[in-house]
């Protein structure tokens, strides 16, 4: 089979085949088909396959272990105490991270919450500031506005003493 031939089918197109010697949860490989056969193609999973099965483990000894009993689980007792040591160490740093994950959270919260207090005291102090602005701005436009009268007072009263004279 070519590599075009091979190209042909995606992978939901091509059927599931049963491999050996591997678990039945990843036990399924796809086999390429010509389109031809497609249509008689049916799942062939040996009965087998329904009963998950490990294969020979090697020991760091290089002794062969067999499972004779069916399924083994994996537990600490089974790891060298290397194994156990890393393992006890990531769960050490786990909690170290966790913790410092709580506190930088706690400490984040404290200064948002501070952010937002300082945030209102600066909305406070800008209201303040535009209302004494408006403030002054009233009072001087009013002087202003005073200064204007007692200007024409001031000419009035200079031509009344011009023309008096």
């Amino acid at each position: 089979m070519t590599a075009r031939q091979r190209t042909r089918f995606s992978d939901e197109e091509q059927p599931v085949v049963y491999v050996p010697g591997i678990s039945a949860e990843g036990n399924l490989r796809t086999r390429r088909i010509l389109r031809a056969q497609k249509a008689e193609a049916k799942l062939k999973v040996p009965a087998a396959a329904t009963t998950a099965t490990m294969d020979p483990i090697r020991e760091p000894t290089g002794q062969q272990v067999t499972n004779e009993g069916g399924m083994k689980s994996a537990s600490l007792k089974d790891l060298c105490p290397e194994d156990k040591r890393r393992i006890a160490n990531l769960i050490k740093e786990l909690a170290r991270v966790s913790e410092e994950k709580e506190v930088t959270e706690e400490r984040l919260k404290a200064e948002q919450e501070s952010f937002e207090k300082k945030i209102r005291q600066l909305e406070e102090q800008n209201e303040l500031i535009i209302k004494e602005r408006e403030d002054i701005l009233f009072f001087f436009f009013s002087k202003k506005v005073w200064w204007g009268s007692l200007s024409e007072i001031k000419s009035e009263l200079q031509r009344n003493n011009c023309s008096n004279l």
